[in-house]
Order: structure tokens, then sequence, then C-alpha cells
């Protein structure tokens, strides 16, 4: 019998696992202090974070998300960003890794991988800082700017992502960048490659250098690009929707992308919630997904657990019964 570890490499090299790699079971997250610094806010509240912008944790909602109107924009010129856009100082914080340091050794010694999740990718981070419309705006009309204003950006998410790699060594490091809605891309396949292609490969390969697992949520259509997230380096796309062809992505991109994801959040994380559609989704996922491997079920968020208690237990029993079924 493989290990958890052993089990997710050979899911990822699509050798021989044993058994469906159960959602996060592998991948326990290490909640570090530049994570607490950036999203100061609890559930049900609001807060302005150290880029400037109102962000809220909304009740029954899986994340947090900005606040972006006229009166609270960041960034309301592109063409003058940099009178506005301040990134955090990383290296004037005093940050305390103690009990992250603590966390990550525990995992160690469980024989499963230490994971940092990297909240509001590059993407991300834009519409933070001017908003939805703004942002896509700007691609067209002031790209020069939108180019500056990124590599601004992934500069800082370089810092980020070694400061984590110095202090935790992680084994696998998330990055969440939702690139499109459930059936489109925000943008246009070329726009996307024009403005994102190139810092992403920069990010994720500052990852691969130090040897890190790099996996990327997008809870999206992200289809047309997936050959491309090869490209820059992505090891496991995490959260690929069932609006996806999954089976086609997997050869579109030639076995080399590991799917993590295709349990629909929207049919089974309800506050209505039954056994019965949840073990019915399950089963449709592995049913669907499982022939070619390089599939992980999981429940589409970019982070472990449901919004309504009951339901993730639900789905990890009903993944280990249906390993049953496809591992003989």
């Amino acid at each position: 019998m493989l290990s958890l570890k052993q089990n997710v490499l050979e899911t990822m090299k699509n050798g021989k696992p044993d058994a469906f790699v159960n959602e996060w079971e592998p991948f326990p997250q290490v909640w570090d202090p530049v994570f607490y610094h950036l999203f100061n806010v609890a559930p049900g509240g609001e807060a302005i974070n150290p880029w400037g912008v109102k962000i809220y944790w909304g009740e029954n909602e899986p994340g947090i998300m900005p606040i972006v109107n006229d009166e609270t924009k960041v960034c309301p010129d592109v063409t003058r960003w940099r009178e506005y856009v301040k990134a955090p100082d990383l290296h004037a914080l005093k940050l305390d890794w103690t009990q992250a340091k603590a966390d990550a050794d525990k995992i160690r010694a469980e024989d499963k991988f230490v994971h940092i999740w990297l909240p509001t990718g590059v993407f991300e981070q834009l519409h933070f800082l001017m908003g939805f419309e703004d942002t896509l705006m700007n691609f067209l009309e002031e790209p020069e700017a939108m180019h500056e204003l990124i590599a601004y950006i992934k500069d800082w998410k370089l810092q980020q992502v070694q400061i984590l790699i110095d202090n935790l060594h992680p084994d696998v490091m998330n990055f969440h960048d939702d690139w499109g809605a459930k059936h489109a891309l925000f943008m246009s396949p070329d726009i996307w490659r024009e403005f994102f292609k190139e810092p992403y490969k920069e990010i994720y390969g500052l990852m691969k250098k130090h040897g890190v697992i790099t996996m990327h949520h997008a809870d999206s259509f992200c289809q047309p690009i997936a050959k491309d997230m090869v490209d820059v380096g992505i090891d496991i796309w995490q959260g690929i929707l069932p609006s996806n062809d999954i089976q086609q992505v997997k050869k579109d991109t030639d076995y080399k992308l590991t799917l993590m994801g295709g349990i629909d959040a929207a049919i089974v994380d309800r506050a209505d919630w039954t056994e019965e559609v949840v073990r019915a989704e399950v089963a449709r996922a592995c049913k669907e997904y499982h022939e070619g491997g390089m599939f992980i079920p999981c429940l589409t968020y970019g982070g472990e657990g449901s919004i309504f208690p009951g339901v993730n237990d639900c789905i990890m029993d009903e993944v280990r019964k249906q390993s049953k079924i496809y591992f003989k």
C-alpha cells in the first residue's frame, strides 16, 4: 500500500496509484504569518488590507472578496498607478513564524505534504485594486500601464514566494487566481497570454527552482489556456469545474497536468444538502474522470472543507468507496 505522498506522486506522473487522492488529505495547510497580515478579517467582517483594499468575508461564503466602488477604489486611473498603489513592505514586517514552523514540522512527521495557500493572484490583485470592469477595459485601453502594474505586482509576489520558501520550506504552494467564470474566460486567451503568461512563468519558475509542487486554483472555465498552464509550470490545476471537458483537457495537455476538482460545489455544498445528492455527485465525477488518470476528486473550492457541516465528510467517505471500485 502506498503512502499518501507516494499516491499523490504516482497520480501526478500517471503511474500506478492505488486509490484516488482524497481531496486535501495529503495536503494539510500551514497558515503562515504573511497570510494573516494580508487577510486581517474574520468571517462576517470587513477590513482594509495592507494594499489599501476594502475586503469582506460574507456569511456562508468560502473566501474573502473586495468591495470596490468609486469611494473605495484604490487605483482609479491606471496611468497614474504609481501614485495610488503601494505594496506592503514584507521585509519591514516583524513576523512571528513560530507556530507556522511547528505546524509544518508536525505535517512532515505525519509524512504529508506541507502546503501553503497564496490567495489573490496577479489578476485578482488587479481587480481588487481597480474593480473588475476597469481591469478588463484597461487591458484594451491602457496596455502599457497595465503591463507596468502587473510587473510591479509580480515582483511583489516573487518576494512573497521567496519569504515563504525561506521560512517554511513547503512541498506544495497553491496560488489562487480565478481567470474565468463557469463557462468562459474573463478575457480572450490572447489577452491572457499577453499579460499573464510570462509573469506566471517567473512565479512558478521560482517555486520549481526550489523543488516545490506548483498548484494553481482556478474554479473557472480555463480549458482554452490549459496548454499554457502547463507551459508556465503548473503541476496541479486545482478547482477545475465540470463545465470544462476534463477528459479533453487531459488529452490537450498530453497528460502533463493533474486535475483536482470535478465535484460541483453548487450541487453539493448547500444548506439543504442530502447525503444521496452528495454521494451521487462524487460517484459521477469519479466515473467520468478516472479514465486516463491524472485526476483528484475534490470540491472546487480553493481550500479544504465545505461551507455547510457534514458535506465534506460525506464527500471523503464516498471517495474512499469509489476507490474500491476503480482501484482493485
